[in-house]
């Protein structure tokens, strides 16, 4: 079984990805947003006052010598030394993925169709579903695209149609063509049952 940490972005069979442009464009506003907000990805005082000792250094260089292009020359190669060694020692940002969708509840408030959806993944889909079996996972990856609910209701929906199927096969163990054939069962009695407009 691959560790759940390791695990890509799935994908279903036929390559449908949800196509709901206001939805997609909320996640990348979240993604976008957490990225910008994360510790060390703003401007850093460092940069501002190595800026100002730069300058400083070319204005003296410049007066010492005489030659404008020698300072600015100088300043150049330093400016380069101090931002590639700045860059090499900075700490990697560290975004809590899981808190980047929190203003619209979270990856598993997603509609189910999200679970293949890559910048969900990106957004903290890859932890929420962490805890989740390959099996689950792939039984759901197969019916989010029909399932009306929410990624987490999926998920649910999804371990109690293996505790059905464990009630009615007798003899053998459980198959993933088992869990798959109770779940969708249950999906299309939830999509018989839930409003259109819900859909």
């Amino acid at each position: 079984m691959t560790p759940p940490s390791d695990r890509g972005v799935p994908v279903r069979a036929d390559l449908w990805k949800p196509d709901d442009e206001l939805l997609n464009s909320v996640i990348r506003k979240c993604v976008d947003e957490a990225q910008r907000s994360a510790p060390g990805s703003g401007g850093s005082p460092i940069l501002v006052a190595g800026a100002l000792v730069l300058t400083a250094f070319a204005l003296i260089v410049a007066t010492g010598t005489g030659n404008l292009l020698l300072a600015l020359g100088i300043a150049a190669v330093v400016a380069v030394v101090g931002v590639t060694y700045i860059g090499l020692k900075a700490a990697p940002l560290k975004i809590k993925r899981l808190e980047t969708l929190a203003m619209i509840g979270g990856p598993g408030s997603l509609p189910a169709g999200y679970l293949v959806y890559p910048q969900a993944w990106e957004a903290g889909m890859q932890e929420y579903v962490a805890g989740v079996s390959d099996r689950h996972l792939r039984v759901a990856v197969k019916l989010c695209r029909e399932h009306p609910g929410s990624v987490s209701d999926l998920l649910g929906m999804i371990k109690r149609s293996e505790r059905h199927a464990e009630l009615h096969v007798h003899g053998r163990e459980v198959s993933e063509a088992d869990v798959f054939k109770a779940a969708s069962r249950m999906t299309n009695e939830i999509v018989i049952h839930t409003p259109a407009m819900t859909r």
